[in-house]
């Protein structure tokens, strides 16, 4: 009867295959190899959707959307039935326009009011949801309670305010009179934009304290509200006991690793760990969470083998995976679930269902999971550095570590010196990989990379690894019973010997290598060569090796700006060396002109006065001329028109020319209404033209977060 049921089954799936084989040839053809399925090319089209949202030069309406998706499924449908090569085309056509969909929608419900354009007085209630180190001390981000004189629909639902925060805690209800303004645009075209991440953080004014700050009583919060508050409280409160029981010389990065709260590492510390290739330990993303999680799986393993009925009847490595999954869940909440944390604890959690399920914990499918929920919460996160960077190194390490262990073969039961030996080897490997893998995104973002990072985390990560964390998760075991004293101490000595090796790597010549920022289209396109070497077959990782290739060739070639116009009308350029900024004061535009230089590839370039000897000035005014071109940085309105008759450029630093001397200025002229407008310029000296471009651009002041 067995064979005769073989049999009939065998001859159906036969029919099956004839009828319905010739029509998914098509789909699956390029689109399904052994290794990677359609699923993880689906997710990248979907994260395109989202690239191509937040490159276009307006803002996209959510109705037209909806019912081109509408459209596009019922075009699936048709084909589906009558044109199935069609299929796969109009199914990726789909998928960008879902992501492009769904970051409009996610950007739609992230508005929030902000503040007025200009410095006003505000009397703000609200709790602490976060103390933040800034560069002159500390400052709070509030949950808007209730502004006076703005009513609900004019209220920001969180605000930054710089202020003396001595004698409050996060969680405090306060009330601080301040002077606020919306969140700043770029300072430099193309720079980091602090109102882009302000708007999805929903956050809708930037401010200071003019008064101290005094308690208040918030009584009528939602029940979501008042969670969020006491999580914060407790997460706060851990890092001060903490701060108070841990070594002084690493407590606060005892407290940032252990609660996510990074306010209290001392800025050096910070520094040192940048320049050695280790500030990833900074950050609670895949490592953090893998060690942690990790750890608390082998331990529960480890005591559960140790019950010789269970162990014999059972797979105990099952309930050890809830447990792990348990100890993922308390260190997302405990360290303040940011999105690379959150991206951590998804892969986490999948690596412990599938131990739970009998499937391979570690693949490619895990990584564009985890990947698929992060983006469909935070679509927003895509285009930071820290996602980029995160998915980079997984998806690099699973690829790597699949390859070796496909040709490595059986590996025989070793001993002691050579599991040490091997333990060093997968630790190398591994910091190459992820370094090699993060190294493009990290100097396409950061225009440097740490030269010696390789070195710095080969010297520094078994601390971490086999010293630091252990000792951490001990320490979040023994806090319940006040035993956390020595698992601090062990962690603070093995903290105190990466911060030695960290200080060690940075102090040698040329650590850091600083180049000229890329342009954006850069980035995507190194990202979707990324995206073929890591999910392609061979032919497409020639591919993406070329297109990443072609990438770093054509920027190399990418002319940097000649000179900066701030907001202000302050005028600095670069002299024919390229190595020396001349400013008109050195104690003006001091940000700004730091990014400048920065993106220019010379954050250490030697900065002049061009008053003292390139210029002629006066009280009124001062005249140079830069590649050719002549400069008028005016002081006053009443001398638009000699220096429009004389100069190419000329550039009012207080208030506005007035509309006859526009019209009569034959020159380029910028004044307080156009910086108002347009923010500051960078300017490009061609042989046939000069080349504008402004940080507050027409297109960007087209977006949501954009201003007007």
């Amino acid at each position: 009867m067995k064979s005769v049921g073989r049999g009939v089954l065998s001859h159906n799936m036969m029919q099956i295959n004839r009828i319905i084989g010739p029509r998914i040839a098509p789909f699956l053809q390029g689109w399904s190899t052994p290794h990677y399925q359609d699923f993880d090319w689906s997710v990248a089209a979907f994260a395109l959707g989202i690239a191509i949202y937040f490159a276009l030069p307006f803002e996209s309406n959510i109705l037209i959307l909806v019912v081109g998706l509408a459209a596009l499924s019922l075009i699936l449908l048709a084909i589906n039935r009558f044109a199935f090569r069609l299929y796969p085309v109009v199914f990726i056509v789909f998928l960008i326009a879902l992501g492009v969909g769904r970051a409009s929608w996610h950007t739609q419900a992230a508005a929030t009011p902000k503040l007025a354009d200009y410095e006003r007085v505000y009397e703000v209630t609200g709790w602490v949801e976060a103390v933040e180190r800034s560069r002159n001390g500390y400052r709070w981000r509030l949950r808007v309670h209730n502004i006076k004189g703005l009513s609900p629909n004019e209220t920001p639902k969180r605000v930054r305010v710089r202020a003396k925060t001595d004698g409050f805690a996060a969680g405090d209800a306060v009330s601080v009179l301040t002077v606020m303004t919306p969140p700043p645009g770029p300072v430099v075209p193309q720079g980091y934009d602090p109102a882009r991440r302000a708007y999805f953080e929903q956050m809708g004014g930037y401010g200071f304290a003019i008064r101290a700050p005094e308690r208040a009583a918030i009584e009528d919060m939602s029940a979501e509200e008042k969670i969020k508050r006491a999580v914060v409280r407790f997460r706060y409160n851990l890092a001060d006991h903490i701060r108070e029981k841990a070594p002084p010389e690493t407590a606060g990065l005892q407290a940032a690793l252990l609660t996510g709260v990074r306010a209290y590492i001392p800025p050096e510390q910070t520094e040192n760990l940048r320049v050695a290739g280790l500030a990833h330990v900074l950050a609670i993303s895949g490592m953090h969470m893998g060690l942690l999680a990790g750890g608390s799986f082998w331990l529960a393993t480890l005591i559960l083998a140790t019950i010789s009925p269970l162990s014999r009847r059972y797979d105990v490595r099952k309930p050890a995976a809830i447990i792990g999954a348990l100890a993922a869940t308390g260190y997302l909440i405990l360290s303040g679930a940011s999105v690379a944390t959150q991206r951590a604890y998804i892969m986490a959690i999948i690596v412990f269902l599938a131990v739970i399920l009998d499937r391979r914990a570690f693949s490619m499918r895990s990584v564009m999971v985890a990947a698929l929920v992060t983006l469909m919460f935070h679509p927003e996160a895509l285009i930071s550095v820290g996602f980029q960077m995160s998915f980079a190194a997984v998806a690099a390490l699973v690829v790597v570590y699949r390859e070796w262990q496909d040709r490595r073969g059986y590996v025989p039961r070793l001993g002691l010196w050579a599991r040490i030996k091997g333990n060093f080897t997968t630790l190398t490997v591994t910091s190459f990989v992820a370094g090699t893998a993060t190294s493009g995104f990290a100097v396409l973002h950061f225009n440097r990379i740490a030269r010696y990072s390789l070195i710095g985390n080969i010297l520094a990560m078994p601390l971490f690894t086999f010293l630091v964390m252990p000792a951490a998760l001990a320490t979040l075991i023994a806090l319940p019973f006040g035993l956390e004293h020595w698992p601090l101490i062990v962690m603070g000595k093995g903290l105190s010997g990466m911060l030695i090796i960290a200080e060690w790597v940075a102090s040698w010549p040329g650590a850091m290598w600083y180049v000229q920022a890329a342009p954006p289209w850069v980035i995507g396109v190194f990202g979707f060569g990324f995206l073929l070497i890591t999910l392609g077959e061979k032919q497409r990782r020639y591919l993406g090796f070329a297109l990443a290739i072609i990438c770093f060739a054509l920027w190399s070639q990418t002319p940097r700006p000649d000179m900066r116009i701030s907001d202000t009308g302050q005028v600095a350029f670069w002299d024919a060396s390229g190595k020396v900024l001349y400013v008109g004061r050195k104690g003006s535009d001091r940000y700004g002109r730091s990014q400048f230089m920065q993106m220019g590839g010379e954050p250490d370039g030697e900065i002049k006065r061009y008053q003292d000897e390139l210029a002629e000035c006066d009280a009124l005014a001062c005249r140079f001329t830069v590649k050719g071109r002549q400069l008028s940085v005016v002081n006053h309105p009443s001398e638009i028109e000699e220096e429009c008759r004389q100069s190419d450029i000329v550039v009012l630093t207080q208030r506005a020319a007035g509309p006859i001397a526009k019209r009569q200025c034959k020159a380029r002229l910028f004044d307080a209404k156009i910086f108002a407008r347009e923010g500051a310029q960078d300017v490009y000296f061609n042989e046939e033209e000069t080349v504008f471009v402004p940080a507050n651009s027409e297109v960007r002041r087209r977006r949501a977060w954009g201003t007007k």
